[in-house]
């Protein structure tokens, strides 16, 4: 059979304040790990608002590249974009240069 001592007072104390810190730092975490899930949530949430203005700038871009092709084969579209204030030049099928 084993041979067991019983703790002394300061022993079984320390031990005891050890235990309570484990488990208030175990808390402290689970509460951390909550707040950085609700955050990553956000962000994801954050990360698809700006995917999809992309994804319509994009189109946008396209589109008005599309729109500017058009009037050298329909004068109608060449009448509706002046009308709306876009100025066609003789070179308006050249894709637009990207700004730095």
């Amino acid at each position: 059979m084993l041979f067991v001592r019983r703790m002394k007072r300061w022993q079984f104390a320390f031990l005891m304040l050890l235990a309570v810190a484990c488990v208030c730092l175990a808390l402290v975490s689970i509460v951390f790990a909550r707040q950085n899930q609700k955050l990553q949530g956000e962000v994801q949430m954050q990360q698809v608002i700006i995917n999809k203005g992309a994804l319509s700038q994009q189109i946008g871009a396209n589109l008005l590249r599309e729109m500017a092709a058009a009037p050298s084969t329909d004068e109608k579209m060449r009448k509706l974009l002046q009308d709306n204030g876009y100025n066609l030049s003789a070179n308006s099928t050249a894709s637009p240069t990207p700004t730095p």
